[in-house]
């Protein structure tokens, strides 16, 4: 499942700060037939119009089910599906012909010579396997796992199906015509077992169950599926306004993760803000962290916030450290690294996944930067050309990067172009 991981992993890295993309709230047209056959409780499931695609795109080489000869029904439409029976294990759904009128919900009589010898390799291969008549077609079924064909089974005798699962009909709009993946949020816990740099797992997990209800990859694009509620970080995130960039003329040489909040008008931003606090029930907490710093420090956070008219906040990691940068109103002398003096202020406004080892600060330009005094020392920043200069957040990882915008959403631009 190397290809899936690699589109989830991104937007991960993605979600800690923003979620992704534009939600969509209704569909158009008559679902793809084959979704019939996957359980309403899947945490992922990817349509597509050619069975070999499907199984490129979510399933890596070594995985039993690339390992079969499908002849012809390579070319057919697929549905491939990842359910939770204790593991993670695929179901592959093929369309293999025209479906006998009143068959229902059955076994299917084969109307492909392919089908039958599928299914016979298959099970010489110890690969389940079921041959269903749908409403207008025969579908192939097959699995790693006899579990998740008796799954499948109970859930057509009960007559639900993905189809019947919440808001999963803006998942269908967001879908559109081209081939698609769509995954669970509150399944995250079951598909991000990774961590990136200092980032971990659990951390990417937790945001993702409050960051929106599905996640749909279709057509170079990503975009979120939720309610209106303001709990939910991606309806945070329509709430606030584009800012301007300028994290291309400062840019850390060896940052490996880069995720980046230009903020247009920060009154809007941090009401926004703590009305999504508020609606997670954090919003006391948060109030309380605000006070403790205040305490020690003899500074508020939020003063020190609007003195210095916050215009960009940027998280940079790479394997050994992590940084805080922030983009002031005006610029000041550079008086060399020294302790900071507001230690904690950036976590503790802008939330995880903000470093908290900010003991020491430096000036360049506009910029302040914290972290480690070891780390700021021998810090270069430099000018990359193809920076997005007005977004809502950019997050550059792996070498990929995606920029969220009202307008556009890119999902897998190469970094260099």
């Amino acid at each position: 499942m190397r290809r899936l991981w690699s589109y989830l992993f991104f937007a991960a890295a993605l979600a800690l700060t923003v979620a992704c993309g534009k939600s969509v709230i209704s569909s158009q047209g008559e679902p793809p037939e084959l979704l019939m056959a996957v359980p309403a409780d899947a945490l992922t499931v990817g349509v597509f119009g050619r069975c070999d695609h499907a199984l490129e795109q979510m399933l890596d080489s070594a995985n039993v089910l690339r390992c079969l000869d499908y002849g012809k029904l390579a070319k057919h439409k697929a549905v491939l599906a990842l359910c939770d029976v204790g593991s993670i294990s695929p179901l592959l759904i093929i369309e293999t012909g025209k479906a006998d009128p009143g068959e229902g919900l059955r076994a299917a009589t084969d109307t492909l010579p392919q089908t039958a010898e599928l299914a016979a390799l298959a099970d010489s291969l110890r690969i389940a396997s079921a041959q269903l008549a749908l409403s207008r077609h025969n579908a192939l079924l097959l699995s790693p796992s006899a579990t998740v064909i008796t799954v499948v089974r109970r859930h057509l005798g009960n007559e639900t199906s993905i189809l019947d699962a919440p808001n999963f009909d803006g998942v269908l709009a967001a879908m559109g015509s081209s081939d698609a993946i769509a995954w669970r949020n509150s399944g995250a816990g079951k598909l991000f077992p990774l961590s990136l740099c200092s980032i971990t797992g659990k951390q990417l997990s937790s945001f993702l169950k409050g960051a929106t209800e599905w996640t749909v990859a279709s057509g170079g694009r990503l975009h979120t599926v939720q309610t209106p509620a303001e709990r939910y970080y991606c309806n945070f995130l329509n709430a606030v306004s584009e800012g301007e960039s300028k994290l291309g003329s400062a840019f850390p040489a060896e940052a490996r993760l880069v995720i980046d909040m230009p903020i247009a008008d920060l009154n809007q931003w941090r009401q926004a803000y703590e009305t999504l606090m508020d609606a997670r029930v954090e919003l006391e907490a948060y109030g309380k962290r605000i006070q403790n710093l205040k305490k020690a420090t003899g500074k508020s956070p939020l003063d020190w916030e609007k003195e210095l008219g916050i215009k960009e906040v940027v998280y940079v990691a790479t394997d050994q450290y992590s940084l805080n940068m922030v983009r002031c109103a005006k610029g000041g002398k550079r008086e060399g690294v020294k302790a900071n003096s507001a230690g904690g202020f950036v976590r503790a406004l802008y939330g995880e996944p903000f470093s908290a080892s900010d003991s020491c600060v430096v000036r360049h330009g506009k910029w302040l930067v914290s972290g480690p005094r070891a780390v700021l020392d021998t810090l270069t920043l430099v000018s990359v050309k193809n920076w997005p200069s007005k977004a809502a957040a950019t997050v550059q990882a792996e070498g990929r990067r995606l920029t969220w915008t009202k307008e556009n959403n890119i999902l897998w631009q190469d970094s260099n172009q």
